[in-house]
């Protein structure tokens, strides 16, 4: 959507107000702008802004420096990007204008600003928990994960600089990927890899492999995400002095001699998690090893060693699960006592059967069941239900569990009708 250079000059006051930041790219204002209403545009040429509805909110204008190379062409290439992929975690833009000498780029405000600028100041943010930083991470890794897969005829597109300055945050600190004016398409053949003559990135956050030969996959986002991850799990930023050999290069050490514990942001540390019968303190344990694990393999050196950001996720999730799980599995345990006072161990297993099956979400019971699976063998269930939640607990194919129920409903049959 074009917006009239007018209409940002009037907003920012010939850009003289609102201005947050500044970079090689050029700089960025926070202003107040009446623009058309996206959802009601229409898919033509003929259609006129002027009488379309209009709104009126804040948002975040990139004013690009023309004068650096390559502006031009980042700058059309940002916006081709951004209208073909629309994700709750990409940051969306609202319009553009490229009136005379001006490249302006209007994005959704991100009200928390980036994550860099809150992981200098998290001290200070007593609702930062380990919980939350999961959910950021997630965030990233989920938008990345789009980023890396076609549909339609969408092609793959990989980032280039992946960093929690380019990593936004909005009101409820839901992480939004920011700045794709390094971005690019990738070919839709499978292990497509692009050679470049012209390395783009940052220094700290950028696949070493990449540096080296040019050689740009998708891996090279996997990389420096791993960055962005041991930046949250220290509370710094990459390029903070204290690294000598860079953040990276210290986090795998860490990792490898077992001592990842010592990169631990204090605050997290010193996070304390209450129960109904006790407090603990810092972040759970299987959590916490969850994600040093996938965050190194990540920073792997060689491209075809790191993990697809698919995986990525579904192990940031697993390590989510077990973190707010820590403080209701207690009360799940004591809820699970007051049914079972109600209804015989095989009632309440095929009702919460049923309530999983129709909601189609296993994963997110898994954690609380390893409490329902302890009380149903204290409760001597036979061998083919004790089976059957081995299975569930250890996470096997959907397909199997399926086997395995319909398996023990013919066993229950069978004994229920002698």
């Amino acid at each position: 959507m074009r917006i009239r250079e007018d209409d940002i000059l009037t907003a920012t006051k010939k850009f003289s107000e609102g201005h947050i930041v500044s970079g090689g790219f050029g700089s960025v204002y926070i202003a107040e702008l009446e623009h058309v209403d996206k959802a009601y545009c229409l898919p033509t040429e003929t259609e006129n802004a002027r009488e379309l509805p209009k709104k009126r909110n804040i948002v975040a204008i990139k004013r690009i420096d023309d004068t650096e190379e390559m502006a031009e062409q980042g700058f059309y290439a940002e916006i081709e990007l951004l209208t073909s992929c629309k994700h709750s975690n990409i940051i969306p833009l609202v319009g553009f204008c490229d009136e005379g000498d001006e490249l302006i780029l209007i994005y959704e405000y991100a009200s928390s600003g980036s994550l860099n600028y809150q992981l200098q100041k998290m001290s200070n943010n007593h609702n930062d928990t380990w919980a939350q930083r999961l959910k950021i991470c997630l965030g990233v890794a989920k938008g990345l994960s789009f980023l890396h897969t076609t549909k339609g005829d969408r092609k793959e597109v990989v980032h280039r600089d992946i960093k929690s300055a380019n990593i936004l945050l909005d009101g409820n600190f839901e992480a939004k990927i920011g700045d794709f004016g390094l971005s690019t398409f990738l070919s839709v053949s499978k292990d497509y890899t692009r050679y470049s003559t012209t390395i783009a990135g940052t220094p700290g956050y950028m696949d070493p492999q990449y540096g080296k030969d040019g050689k740009l996959k998708k891996e090279s986002d996997v990389y420096s995400f791993g960055v962005v991850m041991f930046e949250i799990l220290s509370g710094t930023v990459a390029y903070d002095r204290k690294y000598n050999v860079g953040l990276a290069l210290e986090a795998k050490e860490h990792f490898e001699n077992k001592k990842i514990k010592e990169m631990l942001d204090s605050k997290i540390k010193e996070e304390i998690t209450r129960t109904l019968v006790s407090s603990i303190k810092g972040p759970n344990q299987e959590s916490l090893d969850i994600f040093t694990k996938i965050a190194y393999k990540c920073l792997a050196e060689e491209q075809s060693e790191r993990p697809t950001m698919e995986v990525v996720v579904q192990e940031l999730e697993n390590a989510l699960l077990f973190q707010v799980s820590l403080c209701s599995k207690y009360s799940t345990f004591l809820s699970l006592q007051v049914m079972y006072s109600f209804m015989d161990a095989w009632n309440y297993w095929c009702m919460l059967y049923m309530k999983m099956s129709h909601l189609n979400c296993f994963k997110y019971y898994r954690i609380h069941n390893i409490y329902l699976f302890n009380f149903l063998i204290s409760k001597s269930i036979n061998y083919y239900e004790t089976m059957y939640w081995t299975c569930f607990l250890f996470n096997f194919t959907t397909n199997l569990r399926y086997c395995v129920v319909i398996g023990l409903l013919k066993v229950k049959y069978m004994y229920s009708s002698e």
